[in-house]
């Protein structure tokens, strides 16, 4: 009887948790896609970062970190995997904050977004949820706590970076329309935050990958007399060895990364032992690897590549354009030409880790021995560069003026006549 009641006991929680998926999957979005980002959003990013750097508090200072709707709705933003494929939004309200996402599911007949909605308070310094709806279901407030109580033990046990950052928050607070977060991190953390990102980069699965082509790179680098070489000389060669790998391993989307990766610490100069611990067989000659002639348009390329493959190619096109109009207030100016370069990187990428046809294609693509620059990179022909600021306002306003989409769409129909991503987006693989 005992065994009995326990099966139907199964069999009804099952029921009830397909029950609640199935009445959270809906026909329309709750949160349309995340608007293009203004000089004023960037400006208010990079001014948290600075304030809020680890590297410069002192031993137990106590910080305040006060976040507007608006902040809010940019770190969700900013921070949201591209692959992902989620949408949100935080409303401020008095004393309370409602927060809303959206998933984009694959193609199904139930539909084609799944949507929920969480009303939050603070109490006692301490956040805690009002309401919570699925879809179109209110799920009970009691059927969450535990199963968020559960995840935050299992949190705390697993990941000393967790349990660190909760007990470097003293307190949450709703104030009008402000979230205050008070914190005391010590100073120590972030020496061990480089050393657990070294495992979180580049775990220990992808070591012998990560070797495979640093060997490579010191083979390929020692094959010439001039330090100045194409970018196309070196990755036709490492495709290739992805693609023989590949046939070994049975997963192209790894090998991708791992190539491009390695690729871009040698591109910056970077000494892998920083992230690899393990003794080097070869050493590796520096090359100056340039692509269109020019050098900085390699760094952006790979960086941006090299971002995809890890965070997603939406923090990648980010930090791209950050990176564009910090370049603006001063040095070289805004370059619509590099702005293309991290975007052709962000093709290169997606392509390289999206499904296994599509890395396998780009390895056939890449490590053809024809493989010429403009197969992966386009012309930067007529493409503005080395605008200051105030030009650049002047001249375009912001990212969702009509003359910087031109621009935007120019750069797009560039990419789109590559031969190394057509395959990609006409589907013809």
């Amino acid at each position: 009887m005992i065994r009995v009641l326990f099966a139907v006991f199964l069999v009804s929680l099952i029921f009830m948790l397909v029950l609640v998926a199935v009445a959270g999957i809906e026909s329309t979005p709750l949160v349309e896609p995340a608007r293009r980002l203004s000089h004023q959003d960037i400006s208010r990013i990079k001014l948290l970062l600075r304030q809020h750097d680890p590297r410069h508090l002192k031993k137990q200072e106590l910080r305040t970190l006060l976040l507007t709707e608006r902040d809010l709705n940019l770190l969700l933003e900013y921070a949201n995997p591209h692959l992902l494929k989620a949408s949100g939004r935080v409303d401020m309200q008095p004393a309370a904050m409602k927060v809303q996402l959206t998933v984009k599911l694959p193609d199904n007949p139930l539909g084609g977004y799944l949507n929920m909605t969480a009303d939050l308070s603070d109490v006692d310094g301490r956040i805690h949820i009002k309401r919570f709806t699925l879809g179109g279901l209110s799920l009970p407030v009691w059927l969450l706590e535990p199963l968020l109580l559960q995840g935050h033990r299992v949190m705390l046990a697993r990941f000393d970076e967790y349990r660190t950052a909760v007990d470097a928050i003293s307190s949450y607070q709703f104030q009008d329309d402000r979230l205050v977060v008070v914190y005391q991190l010590d100073p120590n953390l972030v020496e061990r935050l480089k050393q657990s990102g070294k495992v979180f980069l580049l775990p220990e699965s992808e070591t012998h990958r990560m070797l495979a082509y640093h060997e490579e790179l010191a083979r390929i680098s020692g094959q010439y007399v001039s330090r100045r070489i194409s970018l196309g000389k070196v990755l036709t060669p490492l495709f290739q060895l992805a693609a023989v790998r590949t046939t070994e391993s049975g997963e192209p989307q790894a090998e991708n990364r791992a190539l491009l990766l390695t690729l871009t610490m040698y591109a910056l100069g970077m000494n892998i032992n920083r992230f690899i611990d393990v003794p080097l067989e070869q050493p590796v000659k520096s090359l100056h690897l340039t692509v269109l002639g020019r050098h900085d348009l390699v760094q952006h390329y790979l960086v941006s590549a090299a971002l995809t493959v890890s965070a997603g190619s939406g923090l990648s096109a980010a930090m791209g354009v950050f990176k564009e109009l910090d370049d603006s207030r001063g040095g070289s100016g805004f370059s619509f030409a590099d702005l293309l370069a991290d975007r052709a990187g962000i093709r290169l990428a997606e392509m390289a880790t999206a499904t296994e046809p599509q890395a396998r294609l780009l390895q056939k693509r890449m490590g053809d021995p024809l493989l010429l620059e403009k197969d992966f990179m386009p012309s930067i022909v007529d493409l503005p560069e080395g605008i200051m600021e105030l030009e650049f306002k002047h001249r375009y306003q912001d990212l969702d003026s009509k003359s910087y989409r031109i621009i935007e769409d120019e750069i797009e129909s560039r990419l789109s006549q590559c031969k190394v991503y057509r395959a990609q987006e006409r589907g013809t693989l």
